[in-house]
């Protein structure tokens, strides 16, 4: 009889368990005016979106990036609020930095792009974003640091394919996590044209560098949706564009 080497059943589990993984909305923050018409669209990878139908985003090719809005958070658990940076009482300074943080992501985002340019004055075809922060929860990078440690021990590589699988499945308070909604608004006549809401995790590693700083995994996220938000500005659905969600499992995150 051929017994199959450990690390080939590892690699198998951690695969089956992290397939079709997807991480939790949370409630409505009330940044958006009207969440209920909001709903799920296969060709975006935001989990909830409205869009007037009579609007075609593409023909914005101006964006004005309003500051990010932070002022509203939704409440964290316990589990969640503990971490060393709330201990060492630099909540409200690391959230202003990472809402900074957040801006730049997004203008860096629109500047690279060919078709779009950031400015700052109103006009025809320019559309103004509104972003906010509605749930941030950092990292523990002593926890997270030492379970990262520990998967490489052989104990931890026993029992490594169940932890992801547990992390991925669950919605745990251990792993860090940024919720956010959005507003697009014509910059002629301020109506709202468009509207998202989204939350994402950090990703499930084997090794996740992130997890040894506290924002290294929300910088992560937020750079993914500044990334994603510029092709989704671009997006022709009738030619069958599609702005794909990441994967929530990767083996190594850095």
């Amino acid at each position: 009889m051929t017994l199959t080497p450990l690390p080939q059943i590892t690699l198998a589990t951690i695969i089956l368990l992290v397939t079709g993984c997807s991480t939790p909305p949370v409630k409505d923050a009330g940044f958006v005016e009207h969440p209920e018409m909001m709903r799920h669209h296969e060709f975006i990878s935001v989990q909830r979106a409205w869009k007037d139908p009579a609007v075609r985003l593409r023909d914005y090719t101006n964006i004005i990036v309003m500051p990010v809005f932070t002022k509203d958070q939704i409440e964290q658990s316990w589990l969640e609020r503990n971490n060393i940076r709330h201990f060492l009482g630099d909540d409200e300074t690391d959230l202003a930095e990472f809402a900074a943080y957040t801006d730049q992501a997004f203008k860096k985002a629109i500047s690279a792009d060919h078709r779009l340019k950031l400015t700052n004055k109103h006009g025809p075809n320019t559309m103004i974003i509104e972003l906010a922060l509605v749930k941030v929860v950092p990292g523990k990078p002593i926890v997270n640091g030492l379970s990262n440690l520990s998967n490489f021990t052989p104990i931890g590589f026993i029992v490594m394919p169940f932890k992801l699988g547990a992390e991925t499945a669950a919605d745990s308070a251990l792993l860090s996590s940024v919720a956010i909604e959005g507003r697009f608004r014509d910059s002629q006549d301020g109506k709202v044209i468009a509207a998202f809401a989204d939350r994402r995790r950090e990703n499930v590693a084997i090794l996740n560098i992130r997890d040894f700083t506290a924002y290294g995994n929300p910088k992560q996220i937020v750079d993914q949706w500044a990334h994603e938000m510029v092709k989704t500005l671009n997006l022709d659905v009738a030619r069958g564009d599609k702005v794909d969600r990441p994967n929530e499992f990767t083996p190594v995150n850095y």
